[in-house]
Formats: structure tokens, sequence, C-alpha cells
């Protein structure tokens, strides 16, 4: 049994990395921007407080009823402080300050980067979704027209042999015998090139012929037969009579009838 991982497609495999990695990179920036020390959106450092001897004692602090409690006496004589400007019981408000403009424009452009980064792995993942489906649709396409091929080589390879039986005739019977079966056995060549059929590289004119027949599924004997005699007359040095000259008709006619072919 295999790993769910050898199941899956690389597409999903892709989209599962890509957004594993976007939800990281918005995690980072959330608690970069949001986190709890509030780096770029906090309100910024407050100022330090004064370690300095006060000269004065703090001012009178006023009630909820708005009456004053006076300020206890000083033994050195010291003065109340003045009450700050906007307020009236003596309390200072504290002014929360922005942050300063290039921490405003490095979080821009933090989350500028981001962005195109999203977009980026995005467009990434819909090209490679798109290539990978493009690609198996092409192999597809290529493995039926293939088999179609295939399957259909036969039935051309017959047609073939029945188109060219009046010239093959005519080539058998004419001349000399010995020259006539040779240029006979050499037309199945010609009905194989004809039929769409390619001779491969590492095969003879012979081996060609043969395989020609055996896609068309001819009569074995009559195949076998026919390369005998045609190897006794481009090789041998006995003579090649009329004899084997019918006998060569006599296959022929059996192979012929063996596809379907009239004689």
């Amino acid at each position: 049994m295999r790993a769910w991982g050898d199941r899956t497609p690389p597409a999903a495999r892709a989209v599962v990395a890509v957004t594993g990695t976007c939800l990281l990179m918005v995690l980072v920036a959330w608690a970069t921007l949001l986190g709890p020390d509030q780096v770029f959106t906090g309100p910024g450092p407050r100022p330090a407080t004064a370690t300095t001897t006060a000269s004065c004692i703090p001012p009178p602090v006023g009630t909820d009823d708005g009456t004053a409690v006076p300020a206890p006496e000083d033994p050195a004589g010291r003065e109340a402080c003045d009450v700050p400007a906007g307020s009236a019981d003596g309390t200072q408000e504290v002014v929360e300050r922005p942050p300063p403009l290039w921490v405003q424009v490095l979080a821009w452009l933090l989350l500028a980067a981001l962005v195109a980064g999203v977009a980026a792995l995005v467009l990434w993942l819909l090209a490679t979704v798109l290539r990978e489906v493009r690609v198996r649709r092409a192999r597809t396409e290529e493995r039926s027209a293939v088999g179609f091929a295939v399957l259909d080589e036969p039935v051309r390879v017959a047609e073939q042999v029945a188109a060219d039986a009046a010239e093959q005739d005519a080539v058998l019977g004419d001349g000399d015998p010995r020259n006539a079966i040779v240029a006979a056995w050499h037309r199945f060549e010609v009905q194989g090139e004809r039929a769409g059929v390619a001779r491969r590289p590492s095969e003879t004119s012979s081996e060609y012929a043969v395989r020609i027949l055996d896609i068309a599924d001819a009569d074995t004997g009559s195949v076998s037969r026919l390369a005998q005699l045609y190897r006794e007359a481009r090789f041998s040095d006995h003579p090649v009579t009329e004899a084997h000259r019918a006998e060569a008709l006599a296959a022929l006619a059996v192979l012929r009838n063996s596809l379907g072919v009239d004689a």
C-alpha cells in the first residue's frame, strides 16, 4: 500500500505548501504589527520621569464634592506647586503620541511587501497547476492518438496490399524469375510506407517487410514461403526457374486471401 504522499498529485502538494507558507507569513506579520509590545502601532515610548529633588510640595488635591484639601505644611518651608494648565485637580493627563513617521512608513512597506509576496506565490501556483493540466492533457491526447494509430495499422496495411495487387502481380510475372521474385518482395516495403508504417533504423528491408505482413496478420505459412523464395533469388547461386515464380504466385494468393483481399 502506498503512502498518502505518493497518491497526492504534485499540484495538491504545491497548494498545501504555498498555503502553509502564506499563513506563516501572515502570522509573523500579525505578531510584528499587533504583538504585545505593539512595536509599530503602539503609542510610543513615554518620557522619563524626572528624579531630581522637587523644589515644591504637591498642590492641594480636590475631592469629589469640589472642595480642596489643603496641602500639609512643609518643614522645609517650600511652597505648593502650581496646578498644571487644563487640570483642575492637579492631575496631569498623559497624552499618547503617535509613532514616528519612519516607523509608519516601514510598517506600510512591510505590509506592501507581504501582499506582493502572497500575490506572487498565488500566481506561481496558478501557473504551475495550469502547466500540469496542459501536460497531462497533451499526454492523454498523445496516448489516444498512438493507440488509435496502432489499432488502425492492420486495416491500412491490408488496404495498401489490395491497392498494390495489380502492380505486384505485374512485377512478379515480368522478366527473369529471379529478378521478378526479388522485385515482388520489395513491393511489401512500398505497401508499408504507403500505409504509414515507418521503417525502424535497425531493420533490414527483409525484416521490415516481414513486420509489415505481421502487422496485417497475414498467413504465416505464405509469408515464410515468400521470404524463403526471396532469399534464394537474392543470395543463392542455383538457378531460379518458372517453378519458383509459380510458387511465389501461389503463396501471394494465399497471403491476400488471409487479409480479405481478392487474389
